[in-house]
């Protein structure tokens, strides 16, 4: 990846809102592929938590949809890492970093629903910083080092890096289980209190990696 310092820094156009609508539309998009996935795992049996695999599969597609218009992307990609996002951005090219944990989406595509992940991280990054920090849960710091990135480098993370792509609260089945309750609600208020309630978790993560010191995370 093109890691160069001396290069002037690039200006970024803040997005109007039908770029922000745009932007929302895919996460949405990405948003649903996530749940089909997740409850086709439920219908055989398996599933992120468990215990819960009878709840992926009986999520119906109008609950699968409500959820999907969730208000943030439903996973991360440690957004709000920056020794991660810093490791990768300056590794020599010669060099791909150990898988830190198997991959959390398997299958024949998953390759491309991993590079949509990053692919919208990095346009947020380019367009509109702030959308990227509120949906995605990208710290100032990682949206700059997403701004280095280079569309072949996006093709890299994809191939080499797919492990980085997870489920967000994937250690939190409680915050799941809500979710899934809520939206096999149709009127949505309890969906619109739960993702709130998401909100207020990402926020609090966001303020612990402000905390955490820039040289712990992954190295390669």
């Amino acid at each position: 990846m093109d890691g160069s310092s001396g290069a002037p820094a690039p200006r970024y156009r803040q997005a109007g809102p039908r770029q922000v609508a745009g932007s929302l539309d895919t996460v949405a998009e990405i948003n649903q592929q996530c749940l089909d996935y997740l409850a086709g795992l439920g219908a055989r049996g398996a599933g992120p938590f468990a215990g819960q695999e009878a709840a992926w599969a009986a999520l119906s597609g109008t609950a699968r949809a409500r959820l999907a218009a969730s208000p943030y992307l439903l996973v991360d990609a440690g957004f709000g890492d920056e020794a991660c996002w810093r490791a990768l951005v300056e590794r020599n090219g010669e060099i791909v970093p150990a898988p830190r944990s198997a991959a959390f989406f398997t299958g024949a595509e998953a390759s491309d629903f991993v590079r949509r992940v990053f692919m919208l991280g990095w346009h947020l990054a380019h367009a509109n910083r702030q959308v990227a920090r509120v949906v995605l849960g990208m710290s100032p710091a990682v949206a700059g080092l997403f701004g280095q990135l280079k569309l072949r480098d996006l093709d890299w993370l994809a191939q080499h890096a797919p492990d980085l792509v997870r489920l967000r609260w994937e250690h939190q089945p409680r915050v799941w289980q809500r979710l899934l309750r809520a939206a096999g609600h149709e009127d949505g208020e309890q969906l619109t209190h739960v993702s709130l309630r998401g909100l207020q978790l990402m926020a609090a993560d966001a303020l612990a990696s402000l905390r955490r010191p820039a040289t712990a995370g992954m190295t390669t």
